[in-house]
């Protein structure tokens, strides 16, 4: 055998010679693979630095499980993870030989084992819920609810849906025991999808949202995943087992739902993480794959029925391991030889000196949603929804997106008409197609389609989220809501405005949903003068392939046709010296000094903080910093955050995502620490390479003052980035003669 051995290990099983996928695998220095033969193997099978089990190797290996494994079956594979494990194996990675790591590959899976943040989908406890509560389907967060993976109990596809209050979102969390990853291309999914819309000779060519974030979900959720792009943590390893008497298209299905069953006994939970690999299946008879997946179709739903249900009655995960594989075989969702099997393969890991995860009771009750008054609560409500119609070179989701635009505006056309606006009648809008072929001319356009807008709220959101959503909404890669958003009931998406809404949302176009919201509540944002935390917050979601995130607060136009160098942080109006916040002692000075001394202090031990501080460190001394009321070169970086060097007019700014990090730890710190919102913005673009730190740029945001906020229409110009502020309340109770600089607008929807 070769004596490449690391701490990752790779298994595959094949039947033929080493194909380009698996000599990729083969070429990682940081893992090791082995390949698991079978009888139609080739005698010669042979790659460098590969281990590779014959049959003959696997009948001397001394496994009493791989003993009694058939020949010709894909369930050779448990002899390759025994291997691995007796190996020093810490992490596996189940993959096929067809299979080929794709974008960021192995790397797109997290490797922590003490903690991780993110968002989390938990079970919905409904008065007379069902089941389908307790499912997910990954396919669906990852933008593509059309489809669903092999093994989701089909009874409950049509009415199943990701409701408002399921997702959560956490600062710190355990990380997952087992992670699958998306294949793009031609993924996993049943004969029925492959039936329905696969090409005879090409298979499926599917994709998926490019910015979903990863997602964990809770014990008491799940969703069935497989054996082809999935890494196993340690803590897991117990659960790789696959049954030997189901046939070939189900075994790693059951195995799934078994594995999650005993993991969320332990505590640990499975995740789902963006696209990674890609595949190219052979067309093959999809209606023998049908027969092959009748079980999938008949006993699934009847599988999470029972494990939804199921408590282990002993006391360690071993004996839980063998107690529920013999439930599986009294059931019937396999044969009395598993459940004898897995009283082998629990010995065999024995024998190996694995050691399994201890049972913990009442992990469901694991981070729950906090009180909305505990300021460093950990979880908070949140909701995504996410669609695959990014419009990169394929006309089809570019029409779409157009189309949801003209909608959109068609919408605001309508609102504006009931004003009895004489402008508004002239609005004319084009065709999606000539829509969506001059956006995809247009560079700032298409830039914004990579870019995350936040929109902010200094209080409960109330009234206008229905207009603001067709403002932005379709213009952006997402745009999230964040403020406090009230808690939804059951029904809440069959309602036009959201629950605990003001009754004069009614004057506005109706909330579209699903929307994208993270919850802070009042108590977070302080009047504003905390509403950066929501960056931090933003950050936690782990959001993927964007240029970065402009946040602005409700109240703000945001002309988002202008260019912006999307590569550094951008901000508005400065103010010089130290204004009225510095010398502020709750939320000046004192704030910032608190929260430097969370450095040294509360979190002298935490690896993340001391990664921020050495960034801090580095960006500081990356150019000369003066002390605006000594004059002196200061190079120490807490000093220098102590220096009361301005401060910003903070309702628009923008985080490129080589940022956000940086940003969104300092925003975690800086709220801790009670730091003004003003004081925060000044700080980033002081530190970090910034625009708009100049008073004397008049080309960003407009800030309006005094008399001149009610004459907001004769300061609005088409070339600002921005106007602020601009009071939704102010349209509730009186007939609208001009809402927007109406020419201005009408031509900006034309270059669209």
């Amino acid at each position: 055998m070769p004596t490449k051995r690391t701490d990752k290990w790779i298994v595959v099983t094949s039947i033929q010679y080493p194909t380009d996928d698996v000599k990729r695998l083969a070429s990682y220095p940081d893992w090791t693979v082995v390949v698991v033969g079978d009888t139609k193997t080739p005698a010669d099978w042979k790659l460098p630095d590969v281990h590779y089990l014959s049959i003959e190797t696997q009948e001397t290996m001394g496994f009493e499980s791989v003993q009694r494994l058939p020949t010709r079956s894909y369930t050779r594979k448990n002899a390759g993870y025994l291997y691995a494990i007796a190996n020093g194996a810490q992490w596996i990675y189940d993959t096929d030989d067809d299979n080929k790591p794709f974008g960021k590959g192995l790397e797109q899976f997290e490797y922590a084992t003490d903690r991780t943040r993110g968002l989390r989908f938990a079970t919905l406890e409904w008065p007379n819920g069902t089941i389908k509560e307790s499912l997910f389907n990954p396919y669906r967060h990852f933008g593509r609810p059309d489809m669903w993976p092999r093994g989701f109990p089909l009874e409950h596809i049509k009415k199943h849906d990701h409701h408002d209050g399921a997702y959560r979102l956490c600062r710190v969390q355990r990380p997952s025991a087992v992670q699958q990853g998306i294949v793009q291309k031609d993924p996993d999914v049943d004969a029925i999808f492959r039936l329905l819309h696969a090409e005879p000779t090409t298979g499926l060519d599917e994709s998926f949202n490019e910015f979903a974030p990863p997602v964990i979900l809770a014990p008491g959720t799940y969703a069935p995943w497989n054996s082809q792009n999935t890494l196993f943590a340690r803590s897991a390893f117990f659960g790789l087992f696959l049954p030997t008497t189901v046939a070939f298209r189900v075994t790693d299905i059951w195995r799934s739902y078994f594995t999650q069953a005993l993991l969320h006994a332990a505590g640990e939970t499975v995740s789902f993480v963006p696209v990674n690999a890609i595949q190219k299946r052979n067309a093959h008879s999809y209606l023998k794959d049908f027969d092959d997946e009748i079980d999938v179709y008949d006993k699934a739903g009847e599988i999470v029925e029972f494990i939804v249900e199921w408590e282990c009655q002993a006391e360690t995960m071993d004996k839980c391991t063998i107690e529920l594989a013999n439930h599986f075989a009294e059931k019937g969702f396999w044969g009395n030889e598993d459940a004898q099997l897995v009283v082998h393969w629990v010995h065999d890991l024995q024998k190996i000196g694995y050691t399994f995860p201890a049972v913990r009771r009442g992990a469901r009750s694991e981070y729950a949603i906090g009180e909305d008054k505990d300021l460093t609560r950990n979880c908070r409500r949140a909701h995504v929804s996410f669609t695959n119609d990014l419009p990169v070179n394929n006309s089809m989701p570019a029409e779409k997106r157009a189309a949801t635009k003209i909608d959109n505006y068609g919408d605001l056309k309508d609102w504006c008409d009931k004003s009895n606006s004489s402008t508004s009648k002239e609005w004319y809008f084009p065709a999606p197609d000539q829509l969506a072929e001059a956006t995809l001319e247009n560079k700032t356009l298409t830039d914004n389609y990579r870019t995350v807008a936040i929109i902010t709220n200094n209080w409960q959101w109330g009234i206008g989220m229905g207009m603001l959503q067709r403002m932005y909404d379709a213009n952006f890669a997402m745009v999230i809501f964040c403020g406090h958003y009230p808690k939804q009931g059951k029904d809440a998406e069959k309602k036009e405005y959201p629950e605990g809404m003001a009754g004069g949302d009614l004057t506005y176009p109706n909330l579209k949903r699903p929307i994208n919201y993270i919850d802070l509540s009042n108590e977070e944002v302080r009047h504003g003068y905390w509403v950066y935390y929501c960056l931090s917050k933003v950050e936690e979601m782990k959001i993927q392939n964007v240029k970065g995130y402009v946040m602005f607060s409700d109240d703000a136009i945001f002309n988002f046709w202008n260019p912006l160098n999307l590569d550094i942080f951008q901000g508005t109006k400065r103010g010089p010296g130290w204004g009225p916040w510095w010398p502020n002692k709750e939320v000046g000075w004192n704030a910032m000094n608190r929260t430097i001394q969370l450095f040294d202090g509360k979190y002298k031990n935490d690896p993340e903080v001391q990664h921020f501080v050495k960034e801090l460190n580095r960006e500081i001394g990356r150019e000369t910093r003066i002390d605006i009321a000594t004059k002196k070169i200061v190079t120490d970086p807490n000093e220098y955050l102590m220096v009361g060097d301005g401060w910003v007019i903070a309702d628009w700014m923008y985080v490129p995502t080589a940022n956000i990090s940086f940003v969104g730890m300092f925003a975690q710190l800086a709220h801790e620490g009670g730091l003004f919102l003003e004081l925060f913005a000044s700080k980033m673009m002081h530190i970090l390479p910034s625009e708009g730190a100049h008073d004397v740029d008049k080309t960003r945001v407009l800030f309006l003052w005094g008399g001149e906020r009610s004459r907001w229409d004769t300061y609005y110009n088409a070339t600002l980035q921005g106007l602020h502020p601009i009071k939704l309340t102010n349209f509730q109770n009186r007939q609208l003669d001009l809402i927007f600089d109406l020419q201005s607008k009408r031509s900006k929807i034309k270059e669209q």
